[in-house]
């Protein structure tokens, strides 16, 4: 467990007034000695009218957050921090705070966010798997969400192929989501890996949370593997991310046994695979560009190297 800087201390304490998002922490961040300049002054940067009994709740949780923090052995960081991941840092979305139990990937424009539906179908699962273990050989830290189904075997191929592996959680670092990955939790942290969160100690998880979550993975990747999908799935707030971020969004083309069967768990692997659609676009609320120089279609294991 780290020591919270200077820096950071004064944007928690920002960070727990309302009103007050990554926008204002960005907008705080980048003047000169702003940690040195106490919060009334800093709050003239912002339109926002708050009072000092405000003010002195926000210091003290703040307190009470760095105190949670050294209790779970934990550590928090800022973007003002030179060890906050760059990746992250240089995205549209950045949280600007992480609170992270374990070690953070020390090379963080070599890790990819591996993801997918909770319920892959057999051929989905073997994928996931050889695409992981490709990326865990060549060094790179896997990033997913510690979710049932791809999630769960991106984080267990990368534990037991002696890999890194960081697990982005939807809430505080005081539990784990879903409860039955607790053990799994606790893996990736023995084998040297971290869990990483934008929300402090004591907030649960809540719907809203995890599209944030699955937003801060892409972030936190230098590009995306989104193994299966529906047209509707959660997987899609990453991949959206990561046209957004203009980071690349790995695609595997869906077996032919799935496709006979037409499992609906490759509808979107089928749009975003098959050329540029209106319908895939749509999906992902981009352009024809981005569609066609950001999207990788994985038809075979000859073309996993396109992702490096």
């Amino acid at each position: 467990m780290m020591d919270i800087s200077h820096q950071t201390r004064k944007l928690l304490a920002l960070a727990m007034l309302k009103g007050v998002g990554p926008k204002s922490l960005a907008t705080v961040s980048r003047i000169p000695d702003f940690q040195h300049i106490p919060i009334e002054r800093l709050l003239e940067h912002l339109p926002r009218n708050v009072s000092p009994s405000a003010i002195d709740m926000a210091e003290e949780e703040a307190d009470r957050q760095v105190d949670c923090a050294r209790k779970e052995g934990a550590w928090i960081i800022s973007s003002a921090d030179s060890d906050y991941p760059s990746l992250l840092r240089n995205s549209p979305d950045d949280p600007h705070i992480l609170f992270v139990k374990g070690k953070l990937a020390n090379i963080d424009d070599g890790s990819v966010a591996i993801i997918g539906t909770r319920e892959p179908t057999k051929h989905g699962k073997v994928i996931a798997q050889r695409i992981s273990e490709y990326f865990v050989a060549n060094d790179w830290s896997i990033v997913s969400g510690l979710a049932m189904g791809c999630d769960m075997i991106a984080h267990e191929v990368a534990i037991e192929g002696g890999g890194h592996t960081m697990a982005v959680m939807a809430h505080g670092l005081q539990t784990v989501a879903p409860s039955r990955n607790r053990g799994l939790a606790e893996r990736i942290l023995a084998s040297g890996g971290a869990l990483v969160s934008e929300y402090r100690f004591g907030i649960a998880p809540r719907p809203e949370y995890f599209a944030k979550r699955d937003r801060t993975q892409a972030g936190l990747a230098r590009g995306v593997v989104m193994v299966q999908s529906d047209v509707t799935g959660g997987s899609l707030h990453a991949s959206r991310a990561a046209i957004r971020y203009q980071r690349w969004l790995a695609v595997p083309f869906p077996t032919k046994q799935d496709r006979s069967r037409k499992e609906p768990k490759i509808e979107a692997n089928l749009l975003f695979t098959g050329g540029w659609s209106q319908d895939s676009a749509d999906i992902l609320k981009c352009g024809a560009d981005a569609l066609q120089h950001q999207i990788i279609s994985l038809r075979g294991r000859e073309d996993y190297d396109s992702m490096l």
